[in-house]
C-alpha cells in the first residue's frame, strides 16, 4: 500500500531537517579551536576585571570581540562569569549595563557595515561611562566617584584597541602571518590581564599566577633574548603587581630574573634557570630579604621543572608565533626552512624507493637455479618423444620396462654431471642390447644435455646480475640519504664573526656585499665572500686570507686558486676554508709489457675536498689494451665517485658490480686505495687483490697488506679497512703485482722491497718512484714480464706563517 505525502508534510519534514542540520552547525561552530579559546580568555578577562577594584577588562573584550564570528550572548556569560568567582559584588550589574548599552549602539553599526576599531573604542566609552555615572549619582555623586567613572571609560577606550589587535589572531589566516610589534605588545598585555585573574587560585600553597608569570618569563627569556626577557618581566610584574599587595619594586625584581635568564640562555634550559633564580637571589640580598621583592623559590621550583620539561617543538608554538623576522613564509617560517624539509622529504622518500627496489631485485635473486626432479623429467622426457616416440620398442622400454628404464636414465644423468657428455660406453650392456636407435639416443642426450646446462647457465646469470642490481640500488639509496642527512643539518652559523669579518673587510677596501662563516659537519670553518671583486689584480685573496685568520683565530686559505663568480649576480665569491696541518707531493714511475705500448695499470691522486686526499692504483687483468681499459674504468669512477660524496664502502661495491656486468668476458682488476686525512694524518688503506702498500718512516719501513680477490670476479665483495697513522716527512709507496714480484721471488733477503726501499735516502717522491722502478727493471733485464707502476706520496707538515 502507497502512502502519499502530502507538500505541506514535505515543507515540515525539510523545515525539520534544516532545523537540526543548523543547530549541529553551531554547536560544531562552538566547539571549535578559537571558540574555546576566545571563552577561556573572556572567563579570565571577567576576573582581571576586578583588580584592584573594578576595571573594565571585561567590557573592552567583550566590545573587542564584536564581529569576529564569535557568539555575544556566550562572550558576556563567561565575562560575567568569571566577576562572579571572584566576588565582583555590584560591579557585576554595571557591567552587564554596559555590555548591554554596547549591543544596542553597535547594533546599528552591523546595519551600516562601519566596523571601525575608532567607533567600538568609542561605543565601549560610552557604554562604561553611563553606568559608572549611575552608581556615582546613587552614591552621592562624589568626586571621586566621578573622575574614576571617566577614568574607566578611557581604559575602556585604549583596552578595545589592545584586545582588537590581540583578538585579530583568532583568525586563522592572520594567525599564519609573523606578528608586528603592536599584536605582539597586544598580545603580552592580554596574556598578562589574564594572569592577574589568576591571582586568587593556588595549589598545595603555590601560586598558580606567579608559577605561569615564571614559566612565561623564562619562555621568552630563552627563545628570545634579554632584551625581550626584561619586557615580559615588566609587563608581567607591572600587572602582578596591579592585582595583589605586592609592592611596585616585583615589577623590577620580574624584570631582572628575566634579563639575567636571557643572557644565560647560550647554556640551554639549565642556564636560563639558574640566571632567573641568580637575579632573585641578587634582590634578595640586595634589598636585605624584603619580601614584596622576593619570588618565592617554591614558585620557581615549579615553574622551572615545567620549563625544563617542555618539548622544543611546542616551546617554538607557544613562542615561535610572538617573534619577528624577515624572510618568512604564512606561518612565520624561514623559506630556506621549509625548502630544506621539502628537499629531505623528498629525497628520504626516494632514498626509501631506491630501498625497497634493492630488496625486491635480492630477494628474487637469492636462490641459485639448479637442477631438480622435474627438469630431470623433463629431459628424459624430450629425448623419449624424438627419439623413442616411433620405435618398435618404445612400448617395452617406457611402458612394460618402466622402472628398469628410468634407473639407466638417472645413471646416464650421473655420467652427464661428471663428464658433461655421455658415450655409448657410459650405459649399461642390457640396454645397449635392447635400443635399436643407440647412435641416435646417445646424440640426442648430449644435445639436450646441453641445452639444458646452458639454460641453468644463463639462469643464473640473470639472478647474479639482479643481485648486483640490487647492490647498485642500495647504494644509490645510501647516497640519497646521506645527501638528505646532510641537507637536513642545521648549519651553525657565525653571525658576530661575520660581522666583524665584514666591517675589517672595509677597512682593506674590500667592500663585501655579505659575509657568510660557518662550522661544517667536520668542524672545521668555511667563509664565503660575496664582493665586487679587484679587476683580477687576486689582491682581495691575500687580503681576505689574512683578515680571515685574525677574525676567527684559524689560519685560513682559499679553497681554489682563484675567485669564482657568480654569473646571476655578477660578485666574485671568494671561498676560504680551514688550512689543512698537512700537505701532500706526489711521483709516479710507470712501464708497459715488454714488446707492449700500453700499460694495464693506471692510477690516480686527487684533493676530494673537506682535508682528505685520495692516492689510487688500479691493475687490469693481464696487459695491454683491454687491462688498460677495465683499469681506466675502475679509476674513473673512482674518482667520480668519491668527489661526489660517495662513501668508499659504496664506492668499492658499485665499480665491482660494473666491472661484472661489463661484458660477457671476465673483467678484472685490482683497487688499492689510500685516503689521507691532511687534518690528522690519518690514513685509511682499501686493497682490493691489490700488492701491499709500504710506509717509509724515518726509523723504520711499514707493511700495509690484506688477503682479497680482485675486483670484477664475484657478484659480491667486502672491504677491509687498514688504518695507519703517518708523520711528516713519511712517504706511502704503492706498487702494482709487476713490481711487487720481481722482488719478492728473489731468495736473497737483502734484495726483498722492503729493504729496497729503506736503502733509499731520497727525499724527492718522483726521485724516490724512477729509483724503485730503475732496480725493478734491472732486476727483469730490462724486459717486463708484466705492467710495472710505482706512485710515491710525500706527507709532509705545512709551515705556518
Amino acid at each position: 500500500m502507497k502512502v502519499e505525502i502530502f507538500p505541506h508534510q514535505r515543507i515540515g519534514e525539510m523545515a525539520r531537517t534544516y532545523g537540526k542540520e543548523k543547530r549541529s552547525i553551531l554547536l560544531l561552530n562552538l566547539l571549535s579551536r578559537e571558540n574555546i579559546i576566545a571563552l577561556t580568555m573572556a572567563f579570565m578577562l571577567g576576573r582581571a576585571s576586578y583588580v584592584g577594584g573594578f576595571l573594565p577588562v571585561g567590557v573592552s573584550a567583550f566590545a573587542a570581540a564584536t564581529g569576529l564570528g564569535i557568539s555575544r550572548f556566550l562572550t558576556a556569560v563567561f565575562i560575567l562569569g568569571g566577576m562572579a568567582t571572584n566576588r565582583a559584588g555590584e560591579q557585576i550589574y554595571a557591567a552587564a549595563a554596559a555590555m548591554l548599552i554596547f549591543s544596542v549602539i553597535s547594533s546599528s553599526f552591523n546595519k551600516s557595515g562601519s566596523k571601525t576599531v575608532l567607533k567600538y573604542s568609542v561605543t565601549a566609552l560610552a557604554s562604561v561611562l553611563i553606568p559608572s555615572f549611575i552608581l556615582a549619582y546613587l552614591n552621592g555623586f562624589l568626586l571621586y566617584d566621578v573622575l574614576k567613572a571617566v577614568l574607566d571609560s578611557l581604559i575602556a577606550f585604549l583596552l578595545v584597541f589592545i584586545f582588537r589587535n590581540a583578538a585579530l589572531l583568532l583568525d586563522e589566516t592572520r594567525r599564519k602571518q609573523p606578528l608586528s610589534s603592536e599584536e605582539s605588545i597586544s598580545v603580552a598585555v592580554v596574556a598578562a590581564l589574564a594572569l592577574s585573574g589568576l591571582s586568587s587560585i593556588s595549589v598545595a600553597g603555590v601560586s598558580l599566577r606567579n608559577v605561569i608569570s615564571i614559566l612565561a618569563i623564562l619562555l621568552f627569556s630563552f627563545k628570545c633574548g634579554p632584551g625581550v626577557g626584561a619586557a615580559t618581566g615588566v609587563t608581567i610584574g607591572l600587572m602582578v603587581s596591579i592585582s595583589s599587595q605586592a609592592a611596585p619594586i616585583v615589577i623590577g625584581s620580574y624584570a631582572f630574573c628575566g634579563l639575567l635568564a636571557g643572557i644565560f640562555r647560550a647554556l640551554g634550559k639549565p642556564g636560563s634557570s639558574l640566571g632567573f633564580v641568580l637575579g632573585n637571589v641578587v634582590l634578595t640580598l640586595y634589598l636585605s630579604g624584603s619580601v614584596e621583592a622576593v619570588v618565592y623559590l617554591k614558585e620557581i621550583a615549579a615553574a622551572i621543572i615545567i620549563f625544563i620539561i617542555i618539548p622544543q617543538k611546542l616551546m617554538d608554538i607557544l613562542v615561535g608565533s610572538l617573534r619577528n623576522g624577515e624572510g618568512t613564509v604564512p606561518g612565520g617560517r624561514d623559506y630556506g626552512l621549509r625548502i630544506r624539509e621539502i628537499t629531505v622529504d623528498k629525497l628520504n622518500k626516494f632514498a626509501r624507493t631506491f630501498k625497497e627496489l634493492s630488496k625486491t631485485f635480492s630477494e628474487i635473486s637469492q636462490t641459485r637455479v639448479v637442477a631438480n626432479k622435474q627438469d630431470i623429467s623433463v629431459l628424459f622426457d624430450r629425448v623419449a618423444d624424438n627419439v623413442c616416440r616411433d620405435c618398435s620398442m618404445c612400448l617395452h622400454c617406457w611402458d612394460r620396462n618402466f622402472y628398469n628404464t628410468y634407473q639407466v636414465m638417472f645413471k646416464i644423468v650421473e655420467r652427464l654431471d661428471s663428464k658433461g657428455r655421455i658415450e655409448e660406453g657410459d650405459i649399461p650392456e642390457y640396454f645397449l642390447e635392447r635400443c635399436e636407435r643407440i647412435n641416435d639416443f646417445v646424440r640426442e642426450v648430449n644435445n639436450i644435455y646441453e641445452l639444458f646446462r646452458m639454460d641453468i647457465v644463463w639462469k643464473n646469470k640473470i639472478m647474479e646480475s639482479r643481485e648486483l642490481v640490487s647492490q647498485q640500488l642500495d647504494g644509490l639509496s645510501k647516497v640519497v640519504a646521506n645527501l638528505a642527512a646532510e641537507i637536513d643539518t642545521d648549519v651553525n652559523f657565525k653571525s658576530d664573526i661575520e660581522d666583524r669579518l665584514q666591517i675589517m673587510l672595509k677597512k682593506a677596501g674590500i667592500h663585501a656585499s655579505e659575509v657568510m662563516v660557518f662550522e661544517n659537519k667536520f668542524g672545521k670553518y668555511e667563509v664565503r665572500i660575496f664582493h665586487k671583486g679587484c679587476g683580477g689584480q687576486r689582491k682581495c685573496i691575500s687580503v681576505a686570507e689574512k683578515l680571515a685568520s685574525e677574525v676567527i683565530g684559524r689560519k685560513m686559505s682559499k679553497e681554489v686558486n682563484e675567485c669564482l663568480k657568480n654569473d646571476k649576480s655578477g660578485m666574485c665569491v671568494l671561498k676560504l676554508v680551514e688550512e689543512e696541518v698537512y700537505r701532500v707531493t706526489t711521483g709516479v714511475a710507470t712501464i708497459p709489457k715488454y714488446n707492449s705500448t700500453v700499460s694495464g695499470d693506471n692510477h690516480t691522486f686527487m684533493n676530494t675536498g673537506h682535508g682528505k686526499y685520495i692516492v689510487a692504483v688500479s691493475d687490469g687483468m693481464g696487459s695491454g689494451h683491454k687491462a688498460s681499459v677495465d683499469s681506466r674504468a675502475a679509476i674513473s669512477l673512482l674518482e667520480q665517485f668519491l668527489e661526489s660524496g660517495f662513501d668508499k664502502d659504496t664506492t668499492i661495491k658499485l665499480i665491482n658490480s660494473v666491472l661484472v656486468l661489463k661484458s660477457s668476458d671476465d673483467s678484472f682488476t685490482t683497487i688499492d686505495l689510500s685516503i689521507i686525512d691532511l687534518y690528522s694524518g690519518e690514513v685509511e688503506f682499501v686493497k682490493i687483490g691489490a700488492a701491499p702498500t709500504y710506509i717509509k718512516k724515518e726509523d723504520r719501513v711499514e707493511t700495509v697488506k690484506t688477503v682479497s680477490l680482485p675486483a670484477g670476479i664475484m657478484s659480491s665483495i667486502e672491504t677491509e679497512l687498514v688504518h695507519r697513522k703517518v708523520s711528516s716527512g713519511d712517504f706511502i709507496i704503492m706498487v702494482t703485482d709487476g713490481v711487487r714480484d720481481l722482488f719478492d721471488k728473489c731468495e736473497d733477503e737483502n734484495q726483498r722491497l722492503k729493504n729496497v726501499i729503506e736503502s733509499i735516502d731520497s727525499i724527492n717522491p718522483q726521485e724516490f718512484a724512477d729509483l724503485i722502478m730503475a732496480r725493478a727493471y734491472d732486476r727483469c733485464g730490462g724486459k717486463p714480464e708484466d705492467d710495472m707502476t710505482v706512485v710515491v706520496a710525500k706527507v709532509w707538515k705545512r709551515v705556518r706563517s
